[in-house]
């Protein structure tokens, strides 16, 4: 099983996590605890700006970021490191944090006994 939210290429045979729980109608409550825990993936290696930080400065910041991973060169050194590049935009990964962050009491008390174990 895959934690990701899409199939790797990879492994096109192999069901993600959110597959199987579309399959066997995960309650949400499970549904939310899975994503709460796994979002961890989603961020990858996100570069984070301090909170009150300039809109205009994150937007500056953002559009080189994304211009930085579309640079051939760059590219090219990841895959010769066997490093995957999966950009992912800013306001995805705002829009994610917000969500992890907004979790019902029963989601932040099964999520706080899952990670204690």
């Amino acid at each position: 099983m895959q934690d990701a939210r899409t199939r790797d290429p990879r492994l096109p045979e192999t069901p993600t996590i959110w597959e199987i729980m579309n399959e066997y109608k995960t309650p949400q409550v499970s549904r939310s605890v899975a994503e709460t825990v796994l979002s961890a993936n989603d961020f990858g290696r996100a570069m984070i700006a301090p909170p009150g930080t300039r809109a205009e400065l994150v937007k500056i910041l953002r559009a080189a970021y994304a211009q930085a991973l579309k640079d051939p060169e760059l590219l090219a050194e990841a895959k010769k490191s066997n490093m995957d590049i999966d950009y992912t935009p800013g306001e995805q990964l705002q829009k994610l944090a917000r969500e992890v962050m907004d979790q019902r009491p029963e989601v932040v008390e099964k999520v706080k006994k899952i990670l204690a174990e």
